[in-house]
């Protein structure tokens, strides 16, 4: 089983940041899990939300930003938004990467596929499968999971992951029992739960055989 830090090590430092997702690697996490978008000019970029309200204080929308302009965006405690080119440069071949594609589209499927191309270890995962299919379409050969929460489409609960070519599905820690999660495994899917904080609850998934675990608790 593998220890994924949800957004890098964020219950200690600020979520999706170069600082983060070293700290991680000081705890010894086996992998961190990290979500991409594109700026307005198609640089691939790691930050979770669409807009910039909740880390910088600011209305705009990701989307509607060049790479340039993000790149002056102060954070919380003065943290900077990195690329995913500059995780790539920084993180071990021997640690995992899990790339969820957040937005963007098929473009970021063919641009994350790009930058991370002949990494080792690289999980690609997003709740929208058209990301994944574009991903795939433009050579991916990494592990796909899909990614499941309680909105997600009834389909995609039963055989999504089999519709749209995943290997894995990583669920919403809520949604799960022992027989779901053996009734995914016995479907030949490697399985993840996020994001599960509590060590008592971290101890009962781990018991159910899950493949992976996501936490900010490192």
């Amino acid at each position: 089983m593998l220890i994924f830090a949800h957004r890098g090590a964020s219950d200690a430092r600020l979520e999706n940041t170069l600082p983060a997702f070293a700290h991680a690697l000081e705890r010894g996490a086996d992998g961190v899990e990290l979500d991409v978008q594109l700026s307005r000019d198609g640089e691939v970029i790691v930050f979770h939300d669409a807009d910039l309200v909740r880390l910088a204080g600011r209305h705009e929308r990701v989307e509607h930003l060049t790479w340039a302009e993000l790149a002056q965006v102060q954070l919380q405690r003065g943290h900077k938004i990195p690329r995913l080119a500059d995780v790539v440069a920084m993180w071990p071949t021997d640690r995992w990467l899990n790339v969820e594609l957040k937005a963007g589209g098929a473009q970021v499927g063919r641009e994350a596929v790009r930058i991370l191309a002949g990494r080792p270890g690289v999980v690609l995962s997003s709740f929208d499968p058209r990301m994944l299919l574009a991903a795939r379409a433009a050579g991916s050969a990494y592990e796909h999971a899909l990614l499941l929460a309680a909105e997600s489409p009834a389909f995609l609960h039963v055989n999504g992951a089999q519709v749209f070519g995943c290997a894995g599905v990583h669920l919403d820690h809520r949604l799960c029992t022992a027989g779901t999660i053996r009734r995914y495994r016995d479907q030949g899917l490697a399985v993840g739960v996020w994001t599960v904080n509590s060590p008592l609850r971290k101890q009962t998934v781990a018991g159910w055989g899950v493949d992976r675990i996501f936490t900010d608790c490192v």
